[in-house]
């Protein structure tokens, strides 16, 4: 369920991301909050977490963003702070809507300074701004979205989570 739902949410982003106008306030970052709702699923295995996060952190930069270790690296970050957030709060709706927002901003700071490190861009708070609240909207009702049928679909096959 957990793969299933990543690849998901990989195309789904991918999609979106050919639709939605750069300049939307709707941009769409479906991989990093299927992160944050699927980590308790993966918590008693956390190597299998980040060995994941490597993985689909590669096949998103390789077929997406054709850079190498740009956003492996930010995913990588990304992951340690899921891990450490949930240790402090229980799994539900609203703490995975907090974190998810924790994670959305964290992701586009550290993206935008890796980003400006390889001279990709240059240096504009206007723009790293606009990147975070840009993606905060849609990601948030995709969160609720996931969680709601992660959470159904856990119920009725008994797959576990650990809070």
């Amino acid at each position: 369920m957990k793969y299933c739902v990543l690849i998901i949410s990989l195309l789904l982003e991918s999609s979106l991301t050919t639709i939605v106008n750069k300049s939307s306030l709707f941009i769409p970052l479906f991989f990093i909050t299927s992160l944050v709702i699927l980590y308790p699923y993966f918590k008693n295995k956390k190597e299998n977490f980040y060995i994941t996060i490597i993985i689909f952190g590669l096949i998103y930069d390789i077929a997406y963003s054709n850079s190498i270790f740009i956003n492996t690296l930010s995913f990588i970050f990304c992951g340690i702070l899921i891990t450490v957030v949930y240790n402090y709060l229980n799994y539900n709706i609203f703490n995975s809507n907090f974190i998810n927002i924790i994670v959305l901003v964290f992701y586009r700071i550290i993206s935008y300074i890796l980003l400006c490190i390889v001279d990709y861009i240059s240096f504009d708070e206007s723009i790293l701004l606009k990147g975070i609240y840009s993606s905060i909207i849609l990601n948030i009702i995709y969160g609720i979205v996931i969680f709601m049928v992660i959470s159904f679909i856990a119920k009725k096959f008994n797959i576990k989570k650990v809070d």
